[in-house]
């Protein structure tokens, strides 16, 4: 057991520490990268780097040993870093929404908003409050009578707080508001992204529909002198007028001020001009334009799926690794009873929220083209040229 914990944990731990030093290292390295909204990646992949290398490593002691033998101060400390490091890990993956949110339903104005200050601010607000519940453990263990502090001191044991309004105040600051949070921003960003794909979709096929009205057959005006043969004349006017469809679908084309009028077209044209509709007959308007607005169409869709597909990965990773955890950690203070689950169960719905830390590099980071240019260059060693 101890040989298979250690193995899979250490890896665990090695590359959560790969993958965020990588992030941090591409936003410090490229150039291009250095904007607003990878500040804050950067941000959560050194909080998530502190988890890594904080936290983690004496996380896994415990679990391996199955019992606490650093001491009741480094317990202290371990658990005021777990909380601090993960809840502002959390508030990170908030402000992200944030940020996103502002610059899709407001592109123009928070542009000029968008500044390394205002993510400073951002950033700074995501530790405050995990400082402010990291915290009142300690001054809540503090403040207990002797003989809860001392069996809280057991040297076997190093457990975060289980007092109940404490865990009411940690788990609802650190995770269940944010949570709402984030699905609230995520649903009207996946609302808004959705309506402006369709609102271009829309705007091309009006476009399209405009053209073809206004698109001239080449076989309705061949100047000739006279047109009694076929009851029809033309003639040329000075002002430009939009005429309606005409029996065949043609209309007049405006062109630098003049226009050509139709006065009348008998129907014994009609069989010199098939009508688009007619079945078996070739569109009078098939163009590149046409394979153009349809190309359009079908990137507008694959983005939308994209869109879907990205927030979904985003939500349901972090819901994923975080709600089993705070629906535990609710619970466990007012259920005293140890066996209301196995001690397997708990483990690896700790570590599960651990993993959050590994995979958010993952998400945010490595499905980014410029970060994956910019990995590729740490690989080979472009930065470390001369």
């Amino acid at each position: 057991y101890q040989v298979l914990t250690s193995f899979l944990l250490g890896a665990l731990i090695l590359c959560a520490i790969f993958g965020n030093a990588c992030v941090v290292a591409a936003i410090a390295l490229e150039r291009s990268l250095q904007n607003v909204a990878n500040y804050l990646i950067g941000s959560l992949a050194v909080t998530d780097l502190m988890v890594s290398v904080l936290v983690l490593p004496m996380a896994a002691l415990y679990q391996v040993l199955n019992r606490w033998t650093l001491g009741q101060v480094p317990c202290d400390i371990f658990v005021s870093l777990d909380v601090l490091c993960c809840t502002s890990s959390i508030l990170h993956l908030c402000a992200i929404a944030l940020d996103r949110y502002w610059a899709i339903t407001e592109p123009i104005d928070y542009m000029k908003k968008r500044t390394p200050r205002r993510a400073a601010v951002l950033i700074s607000v995501t530790w405050l409050v995990g400082f402010s519940i990291s915290v009142p453990p300690m001054l809540i263990m503090r403040s207990q009578p002797r003989s809860v502090a001392e069996d809280r001191a057991n040297p076997t044991q190093c457990q975060i707080s289980t007092d109940p309004w404490y865990t009411i105040y940690s788990t609802f600051g650190a995770f269940y508001i944010p949570l709402t949070l984030m699905l609230v921003l995520y649903g009207r960003i996946f609302k808004a992204a959705r309506f402006r794909i369709r609102r271009t979709v829309r705007k091309t096929e009006k476009k399209k529909v405009s053209d073809s009205c206004l698109a001239l057959s080449p076989a309705l005006f061949h100047k000739k002198p006279t047109a009694e043969a076929h009851g029809k004349s033309w003639r040329r006017t000075a002002e430009p007028r939009v005429l309606p469809l005409s029996v065949n679908g043609a209309v007049k084309h405006a062109e630098d001020g003049e226009s050509l009028e139709i006065i009348e077209v008998h129907g014994g044209s009609r069989g010199n001009l098939p009508l688009p509709d007619t079945p078996g007959s070739a569109p009078l308007f098939q163009n590149r334009h046409e394979k153009a607005t349809e190309a359009k169409r079908k990137i507008a869709l694959a983005r939308e799926r994209k869109t879907v597909k990205t927030l979904g990965i985003i939500m349901g990773t972090f819901i994923l690794c975080w709600l089993p955890f705070f629906i535990v950690a609710l619970v466990k203070p007012f259920c005293p009873d140890s066996r209301f689950m196995p001690r397997w169960l708990e483990d690896v719905i700790n570590w599960l929220g651990y993993s959050n830390s590994l995979l958010n590099p993952i998400i945010y980071a490595y499905f980014n083209k410029d970060f994956q240019s910019a990995f590729n260059k740490i690989i080979k060693c472009h930065f470390c040229r001369p």
